[in-house]
């Protein structure tokens, strides 16, 4: 029923977790998500997390950041992929510095210069309970007080239209459907996409992005293990990802060589979280979301933050801007990492090529990928976009001032 090698892998994701010494405020929980990497010789090769997360809070859409120093998004399956992203990209910088002697045991460089995921290697995502989103939906229902049921069905909600997602749980007899974060009707809009929807877009652009495109083949997820799904449940929740991470997207068509419907496996685990809601309900009665995620990297020089508003902890408004400060996570970090990792690879830089924005729409391959999914009539075409506005920075710090707080 639960695969021996699933439990291993998780239980090494929770020594992990619990190396990291994370306190949570009294009353309060979080989510927990890693990526890990396996391989088919694991006799020789042991698993390698080389990503960890916790987090439930995104950032309202006044509250975006212009300079790309602040996390939009800090659901902990967000953060997770992001963390993969960032070792995926410093395996290479660890190559390039380690010289002829020194190889990596995951990634190998192709003829066309771009790295991909060495034969029998797989990456596989752990999440502590179901995504916010698609594949939740039923699950929650199932255990809603009679009230809420009959407060909900006597809703009445515009017609969503088929390129418009839905706002948070608003019309929550509908599948299939796009959705914003949060699932409350009572916090500000976001421009966050749930996390259902994310996992089902990176099974079709990969995991490692657009700033990552231009390093790797796109790198898909073998399985998807989840936490906190009762054994009466898992045939209908295992029919409820299948459909949120692929099978609304079964008629997707065009796609650039390379890129594909990737379709991973869904599998549970009775391996609990020790700070899920279920567990943190049995020692406080008063139950909210933990304002603050954790990011842990793998092989990083600094590979650990604790992050609030999408800044990291204790970084007062005025110092936001500074290099040293910024999230290693954040946009403008990323970018920062992406081009001092192109001129190792490919000097010299591309003189036209000045913000963030510019460079992931120079991504030629990933960007048609993207409109395929993305795109007018296209199965995502609801899909919310941040675009220029925010994304129109550099790799330098900036002086400017701009607030942030956050949503459920």
């Amino acid at each position: 029923m639960f695969s021996d090698e699933d439990t291993t892998l998780v239980h090494a994701v929770q020594k992990q977790y619990a190396s990291l010494n994370l306190k949570l405020p009294t009353g309060t929980f979080t989510i927990l998500a890693a990526i890990a990497l396996i391989s088919s010789d694991s006799l020789s090769i042991q698993p390698k997390i080389i990503g960890l997360a916790t987090g439930c809070k995104c950032l309202p859409k006044d509250k975006l950041p212009l300079q790309g120093e602040a996390m939009h998004d800090s659901h902990a399956e967000v953060l997770a992929r992001r963390c993969a992203i960032r070792w995926l990209i410093e395996e290479i910088g660890r190559a390039a510095s380690g010289g002829s002697h020194w190889h990596s045991a995951w990634i190998t460089k192709m003829a066309d210069d771009r790295y991909r995921l060495k034969d029998g290697v797989y990456m596989i995502m752990y999440i502590s309970t179901l995504p916010c989103g698609d594949a939740s939906m039923r699950f929650l229902a199932t255990f809603q007080d009679e009230e809420m049921a009959a407060l909900k069905d006597s809703a009445v909600f515009p017609p969503l239209a088929p390129n418009v997602a839905s706002r948070g749980r608003d019309n929550y007899s509908l599948f299939g459907v796009l959705r914003t974060k949060p699932g409350r009707a009572d916090s500000p809009q976001t421009l966050s996409l749930s996390c259902s929807d994310k996992i089902a877009r990176w099974n079709v652009l990969g995991i490692q992005g657009a700033l990552g495109s231009a390093f790797f083949h796109p790198i898909y997820l073998k399985k998807i293990i989840i936490g906190e799904v009762p054994l009466d449940l898992h045939d209908v929740v295992k029919a409820d990802c299948e459909r949120a991470f692929w099978g609304r997207l079964q008629e997707i068509d065009g796609l650039p060589e390379g890129y594909k419907l990737s379709r991973p496996e869904v599998q549970f685990t009775s391996v609990g979280f020790i700070h899920s809601r279920s567990a943190q309900e049995h020692s406080s009665p008063a139950q909210r979301s933990c304002n603050e995620s954790m990011t842990w990297v793998a092989d990083s020089a600094s590979p650990h933050e604790v992050l609030i508003n999408g800044l990291k902890r204790g970084v007062s408004p005025k110092h936001r801007y500074k290099t040293i400060f910024w999230p290693r996570l954040s946009k403008v970090s990323l970018f920062h990492l992406y081009r001092r990792t192109q001129s190792i690879e490919n000097p010299p830089l591309e003189s036209d090529i000045i913000t963030y924005y510019q460079a992931k729409e120079s991504m030629t391959q990933y960007q048609m990928a993207k409109n395929c999914l993305l795109g007018e009539g296209r199965p995502f075409s609801g899909w919310i976009r941040s675009g220029a506005r925010w994304e129109n920075f550099g790799t330098s710090s900036d002086n400017g001032q701009q607030s942030t707080d956050i949503t459920n």
